[in-house]
């Protein structure tokens, strides 16, 4: 019974670091449409911090079997686990969504860019003759 109290703890914490996870994606995507790259870096520095919480409770969650063939599931268990798999289907929409909104800004960055910096034209060097220096002079 310790154990799959244990077990309901961790995947409580999951689902906590998840839903952080979530408004973070969430409000990452705010921050890339008003192009607030102050407010982005923050954010992504808190992300880090939730990811690496995440991955200590993956690592304690490997070091406890969740269940075995032979044992009956927990009611609350088999529904975290249900909330847990929902919460990353979400997660990976929003991040699915936000490489896009990503992306369209970097085109609209370079397109930008392409706008304000000069583009030499070396087509032109090509068909002017080469210059030829007199050896008598």
């Amino acid at each position: 019974m310790e154990r799959q109290t244990s077990i309901l703890f961790l995947l409580s914490n999951l689902s906590s670091a998840l839903d952080a996870l979530l408004e973070t994606a969430e409000q990452k995507q705010r921050l890339v449409v008003a192009g607030d790259c102050i407010g982005l870096e923050q954010l992504i520095r808190k992300e880090e911090k939730i990811l690496q919480d995440i991955q200590k409770l993956q690592a304690r969650m490997g070091d406890e079997p969740v269940s075995s063939p032979d044992e009956p599931q927990d009611s609350e268990a088999v529904k975290l686990k249900q909330e847990l798999a929902q919460k990353m289907r979400r997660l990976q929409v929003l991040n699915e969504q936000n490489q896009k909104l990503l992306s369209k800004s970097l085109e609209m960055v370079r397109y930008e860019l392409g706008l304000f910096i000069p583009q030499d034209d070396y087509s032109k060097a090509s068909k002017t003759p080469p210059i030829a220096f007199d050896q008598k002079a």
